[in-house]
């Protein structure tokens, strides 16, 4: 076991973001976490990822459709739940939208509301789900050819070289009383697959500012 150094680390992002694979997978989420009172509460939830040629995206599975607003018929979309696509564009820059697919129409997000959208900026954590360049300090051991374990206190991260993803992320806090797991089972996409991007490519875009009245 050994401890990777700053060089190191930015090293390995650099490789990770320059040949992620294309990809499908299926990223489950727990949360476990006991209350003062005793009460243990779990929340679970999945998502079906699609990374391909530069663009990610991301929906919940199981999610209901938008709720109405109101009597005049328009529906606010949650957008933690909603499918989002983010790529680069031919400058580099990265560009979010979400899907409204009750609606048939794309909510474009520009970078200044990215975070009131739930979308933090990052091009790592959207297309590898964690950001390997923030793994300073973690311990890193082999357990194959293809995945490396890195541990740091309560933190475990096992990452699967072959496909630039976690294939299991777990944190636990320091009193014990929650603990999350994010598992990842990452396929290769079947040949001749289309992008759900491409389906909705063609609906009219609407700006994220005016989803807000």
């Amino acid at each position: 076991m050994k401890v990777l150094s700053l060089a190191a680390l930015a090293l390995v992002a650099q490789q990770a973001l320059a040949a992620s694979p294309d990809l499908q997978a299926v990223v489950r989420y727990e949360t476990v976490s006991q209350g003062a009172d005793g009460v243990e509460k779990t929340v679970r939830y999945s998502e079906r990822w699609v990374r391909q040629n530069g663009h990610v995206w991301r929906e919940r599975l199981n999610a209901a459709a938008p709720h109405r607003h109101d009597d005049d018929g328009h529906q606010h979309l949650d957008f933690a739940a909603a499918p989002r696509h983010v790529w680069r564009n031919a400058k580099g820059e990265l560009r979010v939208e979400f899907v409204h697919a009750a609606k048939r129409e794309r909510i474009v997000v520009e970078k200044r509301e990215w975070n009131d959208a739930g979308f933090d900026g990052s091009w790592a954590r959207a297309s590898q789900l964690v950001d390997a360049s923030q793994l300073r300090g973690f311990a890193k051991k082999h357990e194959s050819a293809d995945v490396a374990i890195y541990r740091k206190a309560g933190k475990t991260l096992r990452w699967s070289e072959r496909w630039q993803m976690p294939l299991q992320v777990t944190l636990r806090s320091v009193d014990g009383r929650q603990r999350e797991t994010i598992t990842v089972a990452p396929q290769a996409l079947p040949a001749g697959a289309v992008p759900p991007w491409r389906r909705s490519a063609a609906w009219p875009a609407r700006d994220y500012l005016d989803t807000l009245d």
